[in-house]
C-alpha cells in the first residue's frame, strides 16, 4: 500500500525517534511505501522546506512553519496557526502531484492539519485519525483557553477538522466514550480503541553506576524520573512541591526532570536552588532510554481538575527501560488502574504532592516489584503496546475501506 502522514512530529535524527517514527518504520518493515509531510512547528518559522529520503521506501517532506515575525507573540502565533497547514498543502502540490494513496493517517489536533486534511482527502481511498489530544477542553481546562467565544470557534474548527476521516482511533475506553459525548461527529463515522505503540525490545541493562556516572548522578539516591514537555498540563507543579515535601521525609529521594519546553527555565532555576530536584536537557532518545535503565521509576503527571482521560505516551519508554510507574493523574483517566492492575506501579490523584511523594517512595523501595518488573513490563508492550500490532490494524482498516469501494 501506499500510505501518507500528515504530522508536526516527526524526529530526523537517527537514533532520536518517537512514536511516528516507530509507525512509519514498523509500515515499511511490513512491505508498504510511506510519504510523511512533516509541518515540523519547532524548526525556525519561515525556513525552507526539504525532501528527504529517510530510509528505503520511506520519504519525508519536511515543512518550516509560516509566521509574520516582529508584530508581537500573538501576532506570530495566530499567523503560525493559520497559514503553516496552508503552505504546507502548496509544498505537498509541489512535491508530491497526483499522488494517489491507499492511507492517509492524521492525529489530533487536525485543526492544525486542516487544509492538507482537505488536500490529502481528495487523493486517499481511507482515512485514519489518531485521536490523542483533545483539543480545546485540555487546553482549556489547564487555563491555555479562557476566553468563551475562543473555545467555541476552536472547538468548531477542530471538530470540522475530525469529520472527514473515516474512522477515528483513541487510546482507552475513556477517551472514546468522551469523544462520542463531546464531538459532533459525522453520521457513519467510525471509532475505536487504538493504544499508544512502541517497539517490544527493551533497552539493554548496563551496569547501573557506570550510566549514573555517565550522566552525573548520584549513585546512592533512589532516582525518580520526568521526561518529556516541559510545559504546562504535565504537572510539574506537583513535582516541585512533592520533591521538596520529600527532602525530610524521603531524604535519599532524587527527583529527575529531563525535556524543553516553555517550562524548562523554571525548573532549572529550582533545581540550582539546593532542591532534591536534578534537572538535564533533552537528550536522544536512545542515550534517554538508557539513563531510565539506571533510574528507579518513573513519573506520569497530570494536573488536578481536567475532565480530559490521558494515557501519557511516555510510558512506552518507562516500560522498554524495565522500570515501574509512580503516577499522579486525573480522575476521569483510567491510566492508574491500568498500571495497578497491571502490576507495573502505583497511582495518586494528581494535584496532591503528599500523596505523588508518598507514591514514590513506596514504589522505588518495592524489592519485589522491582525484581518482577522487567518481565511485567515486556510481556506488556508484547500483549498492549506492540507497534507492529498498531500498524496491521491500520492496514486492516485500509483493505476494509478498499473492498467496501
Amino acid at each position: 500500500m501506499r500510505i501518507l502522514i500528515l504530522t508536526t512530529s516527526f524526529s530526523l535524527e537517527p537514533g532520536d525517534g518517537n512514536l511516528i517514527n516507530d509507525l512509519a518504520n514498523e509500515l515499511v518493515a511490513l512491505g508498504h511505501e510511506v510519504e510523511v509531510v512533516l509541518v515540523d512547528w519547532n524548526a525556525t518559522p519561515n525556513g525552507p522546506s526539504r525532501r528527504i529520503a529517510s530510509a528505503p521506501r520511506l520519504n519525508v517532506l519536511a515543512v518550516s512553519p509560516r509566521s509574520l515575525q516582529g508584530f508581537g507573540r500573538f501576532i506570530a502565533l495566530a499567523t503560525k496557526w493559520l497559514a503553516s497547514s496552508r503552505f504546507a498543502r502548496r509544498e505537498m502540490k509541489r512535491n508530491l502531484p497526483q499522488q494517489n494513496y491507499d492511507l492517509m493517517i492524521g492525529f489530533s489536533m487536525a485543526c492544525i492539519s486542516l487544509s492538507q486534511i482537505v488536500y490529502a482527502q481528495q487523493q486517499s481511498r481511507h482515512s485514519y485519525l489518531i485521536q490523542w489530544d483533545f483539543f480545546p477542553y485540555h487546553h482549556r481546562s489547564i487555563g491555555l483557553i479562557t476566553n468563551p467565544i475562543l473555545f467555541k470557534l476552536t472547538l468548531w474548527l477542530e471538530t470540522w477538522s475530525m469529520r472527514p476521516f473515516d474512522v477515528i482511533g483513541c487510546m482507552t475506553p475513556a477517551n472514546e466514550t468522551y469523544l462520542k459525548s463531546h464531538y459532533t461527529l459525522r453520521k457513519g463515522q467510525k471509532t475505536e480503541i487504538l493504544p499508544i505503540w512502541g517497539p517490544t525490545d527493551q533497552a539493554p541493562l548496563a551496569p547501573r553506576a557506570a550510566v549514573r556516572a555517565a550522566f552525573d548522578l548520584p549513585a546512592g539516591n533512589k532516582i525518580v524520573v520526568f521526561g518529556g514537555q516541559l510545559t504546562e498540563g504535565r504537572g510539574l507543579d506537583d513535582i516541585i512541591a512533592a520533591a521538596e515535601l520529600s527532602r525530610e521525609l524521603y531524604p535519599d529521594l532524587l527527583f529527575l526532570i529531563i525535556g524543553d519546553g516553555r517550562l524548562a527555565c523554571v525548573i532549572e532555576q529550582v533545581s540550582r536552588n539546593g532542591s532534591n530536584i536534578t534537572y538535564r536537557k533533552r537528550i536522544p532518545r536512545e542515550n534517554y532510554l538508557e539513563l531510565l535503565t539506571a533510574c528507579d521509576a518513573g513519573l506520569v503527571c497530570t494536573v488536578r481538575n481536567v475532565d480530559v482521560p490521558t494515557f501519557p505516551s511516555k510510558t512506552i519508554d518507562y516500560l522498554r527501560a524495565g522500570i515501574p510507574i509512580v503516577a499522579s493523574v486525573e480522575s476521569s483517566t483510567d491510566y492508574g488502574t491500568y498500571i495497578e492492575s497491571k502490576g507495573l506501579g502505583a497511582a495518586s490523584l494528581a494535584g496532591d504532592p503528599g500523596a505523588l511523594a508518598a507514591t514514590a517512595a513506596r514504589v522505588v523501595g518495592d524489592a519485589a516489584l522491582a525484581a518482577a518488573i522487567r518481565d511485567r513490563a515486556r510481556a506488556c508492550l508484547e500483549s498492549d503496546f506492540d507497534v507492529r500490532k498498531v500498524a496491521q490494524r491500520l492496514l486492516h482498516v485500509a483493505a476494509e475501506g478498499a473492498a467496501r469501494a
